[in-house]
């Protein structure tokens, strides 16, 4: 009796440090939160740090995905409406193609191109100056490096998921009506029939919180760490935004669809 009491403390000591690992996360998110929405934050070398983020993290990748946006567009535009029209569904094409790829998809698809374009970057920045032994959870540091790489990130996502569904609806418009006016006005009730005031408060929400994943998931290097900093902390970094995405698009599911 005496051996088996004497192991408990061993197989539920990764269970609590799991627990303790992941509250120490949430302490971390909320701080970048209280920091992001608190004005003496933005002095001028963090406004000077945030504009050069957001150029890398939105304005750089904005061309680019939006060109990525018009042919995804073209191509799944028109696979959905000739598929549909060969079974007879055609009332349903557009319908079924803004709620799958422009509510669900779009918003995903967003996320992850910023999270393995300039994610990515940030984690190895990040990493590199935690590995160097820098202070990364707070002072200036905190302010200058860190903060500045989770608003752009959030920013970018935002961005680039309202550029691409507008591309989308848009491309849509042209496969489905062509070049002309005269289907807008059924355009837009179908559009408006779907973005009803239960998914489109539900829509914005997701994004919002994809975008949150998105930047502070890099972010928590900062906890590292120096060694395990400098082994591996990318892997670990993004293997959590993947599960916070995949959580996030699936409590989304559930509760708009369910």
């Amino acid at each position: 009796m005496s051996t088996a009491w004497g192991n408990r403390p061993t197989v539920w000591s990764p269970l609590a440090r799991g627990f303790e690992r992941e509250w120490r996360y949430l302490r971390f998110f909320a701080l970048l939160l209280a920091a992001a929405v608190t004005p003496a934050s933005y002095r001028p070398s963090v406004r000077a740090a945030l504009a050069q983020a957001v150029c890398f993290a939105a304005g750089q990748a904005l061309p680019g995905y939006a060109l990525f946006s018009v042919l995804a567009a073209m191509v799944t535009a028109h696979l959905v409406v000739v598929s549909a029209a060969s079974y007879g569904l055609s009332h349903l094409a557009l319908e079924a193609l803004v709620r799958v790829y422009v509510v669900e998809l779009l918003p995903l698809l967003a996320a992850l191109f910023v999270a393995m374009r300039s994610g990515i970057a940030v984690l190895d920045h990040l990493a590199g100056l935690r590995a160097q032994g820098e202070r990364l959870s707070s002072g200036a540091a905190f302010l200058n490096s860190v903060l500045p790489a989770f608003l752009a990130n959030l920013f970018a996502t935002l961005l680039l998921t309202l550029t691409s569904c507008l591309i989308a609806l848009f491309v849509t418009y042209l496969v489905v009506h062509g070049l002309t006016p005269w289907g807008l006005a059924g355009f837009s009730w179908r559009i408006g029939q779907v973005f009803d005031p239960v998914t489109l408060p539900g829509f914005l929400l997701k994004t919002a919180l994809f975008g949150l994943a998105v930047g502070a998931a890099p972010a928590t290097v900062a906890l590292e760490a120096p060694r395990r900093a400098a082994a591996g902390s990318e892997m670990r970094a993004m293997a959590r935004l993947f599960l916070a995405l995949a959580l996030i698009e699936a409590a989304s599911l559930i509760v708009l669809r369910g």
